[in-house]
C-alpha cells in the first residue's frame, strides 16, 4: 500500500527534526562554549537530554513547552471536532 504524499512529509520532518536536536547536542559535547541545551521527545518513553553548564535549567524549560503545546494541541483539535459537528 503507497504511502500518501503528506504521510510522506510528515515522515520527513520528523527525521529533519530529530536529526538536528542530535547534531546540535554532539556539538554541545564538542565544543568549548557555554551553550546548554535540553532535548525534551514525548512518545511511548520520554527521552530527555541535556549538555552544557545550565542544561538543569534547560531541560524543566523545555519539558514544561512540550506538556504546553500538547495541551494546546488537544484543546484546538477539540475545538475542531467540535466545530465540525456543528456544521
Amino acid at each position: 500500500m503507497p504511502m500518501s504524499i503528506g504521510l510522506k512529509l510528515l515522515w520527513i520532518g520528523f527525521l529533519l527534526i530529530f536529526t538536528g536536536t542530535i547534531l546540535a547536542v554532539i556539538s554541545s559535547l564538542f565544543s568549548d562554549s557555554d551553550i546548554s541545551t535540553g532535548i525534551v521527545i514525548v512518545g511511548p518513553i520520554p527521552i530527555i537530554i541535556g549538555t552544557g553548564p545550565y542544561y538543569f535549567l534547560v531541560i524543566p524549560i523545555a519539558a514544561a513547552l512540550t506538556i504546553v503545546c500538547l495541551v494546546l494541541f488537544l484543546f484546538l483539535r477539540r475545538q475542531a471536532e467540535q466545530k465540525e459537528m456543528d456544521d
